[in-house]
């Protein structure tokens, strides 16, 4: 799996690709008139202004905050967006905000792009580093980053589809998104579509961030279904084992190759489960019943 450009791969490029998505989530949301706060999006049950809560809160907490939501002083009740206690927390924790304007919204959101920065150029900071992470944990800095580029960036992308505002599709945020999505490819085919043994499935992102992703069902010694990851560009003589075979290509026998294309814009939408596949504008080669069960599995966030 090849994804251009790249996504972040050392410290300061991670620093700085956060740095740039809590920006650009800023920029978004400079400007929008009262009523564009108040807009609702295709996450369900958030307006425009929940997010941006949602994303204050997670980062306030992240730095440390002295001032942290105290649970159980927050009602959140039984609405069907929130299915779990991660949903519940977060939930709380925009509406612990509730009585911010959406100028001081922006305000403590532009402090704490500064804030969460300076956190992050600590000189021992490594990859590896255990930092704080949501609800009490920790995790590698690595791993929390990762998460938070893709978190922000698709909730700004939430934000520019309900104001008509399309952009931010080629920068970092983009990439990662595209990156994570194009990485679990191979295990949703194999877990949750389960195809025939000698499937070739591959997912391309057309841009602006570009990338393919793509396996082969087979079955192991024991007869278990087992998934073979083609495009991983480890050396030459793998990548032409990597390039399916289609029936076309040498008759009887041969593994039937489905390829799923799209938009960068457009994965994002299908995979963060906003746009249903049906509402998705995709090409298909090869088997569209299957390329359906693909883009139906291919979900990764609630």
């Amino acid at each position: 799996m090849v994804v251009h450009p790249a996504p972040p791969a050392d410290v300061p490029g991670f620093v700085e690709a956060y740095r740039q998505v809590l920006l650009s989530l800023v920029n978004v949301c400079d400007g929008l008139r009262e009523a564009e706060w108040e807009l609702p999006t295709d996450c369900p049950g958030w307006s425009v202004r929940d997010h941006v809560a949602h994303v204050v809160h997670v980062e306030d907490y992240l730095s440390g905050s002295a001032q942290p939501v105290v649970e159980e002083t927050i009602e959140v009740g039984t609405p069907e967006h929130v299915r779990n206690d991660l949903g519940v927390w977060m939930e709380q924790g925009l509406r612990s905000r509730a009585a911010l304007s959406p100028e001081q919204l922006l305000a403590e959101l532009r402090s704490l792009v500064e804030i969460r920065t300076a956190d992050l150029y600590a000189p021992d900071l490594e990859l590896e580093s255990t930092v704080r992470s949501i609800r009490d944990q920790e995790a590698r800095f690595v791993d929390l980053v990762r998460l938070r580029l893709c978190d922000i960036w698709t909730h700004e992308q939430d934000i520019r589809e309900a104001v008509g505002r399309p952009g931010s599709l080629g920068g970092d945020g983009a990439a990662q998104w595209t990156a994570m999505v194009l990485d679990a490819v191979p295990r949703v085919v194999l877990r949750r579509v389960a195809p025939e043994p000698g499937t070739v499935v591959i997912v391309e992102s057309t841009g602006p961030v570009t990338g393919r992703a793509g396996v082969r069902v087979d079955v192991d010694e024991a007869g278990e279904p087992v998934a073979h990851e083609l495009f991983t560009g480890h050396s030459a003589a793998e990548e032409e084992d990597d390039v399916p075979v289609t029936e076309s290509d040498s008759g009887v026998g041969s593994s039937p190759t489905t390829t799923i294309a799209m938009s960068t814009h457009a994965l994002a939408r299908r995979t963060a489960g906003r746009t249903p596949t049906g509402q998705t504008a995709y090409h298909v080669s090869g088997d569209e019943e299957l390329a359906r069960r693909v883009l139906d599995a291919l979900t990764l966030t609630r």
